[in-house]
């Protein structure tokens, strides 16, 4: 199935079904979601918050499988690497990480 995923300053992300708009998951934080983003094979999710983590979830199951804390302020976007086996975040920390 295809998928679009949103996130919020209500502290979501979202996952929604394309074809027809239904919501399916939320993934939920303690603060604003800066951003999201699917890893490359779409199994993984990737959201990027102000609690100052960054956090990986399964797809499927909308299901947190890790929280990455470091950042000492807002974590304002994060990515995978091309290969699926990194992750970089940008925070107002002025670290990237």
């Amino acid at each position: 199935a295809k998928y679009i995923l949103t996130s919020s300053y209500d502290g979501t992300a979202l996952i929604w079904k394309a074809t027809d708009g239904t919501l399916i998951k939320t993934l939920r934080h303690e603060d604003y979601v800066r951003s999201c983003a699917f890893s490359f094979d779409d199994k993984l999710i990737i959201t990027a918050c102000d609690d100052k983590t960054v956090r990986i979830w399964d797809t499927q199951r909308g299901q947190l499988k890790r929280t990455l804390a470091g950042h000492t302020d807002d974590v304002n976007a994060s990515c995978f690497s091309a290969d699926g086996n990194r992750i970089v975040s940008a925070s107002d920390d002025k670290t990237a990480r």
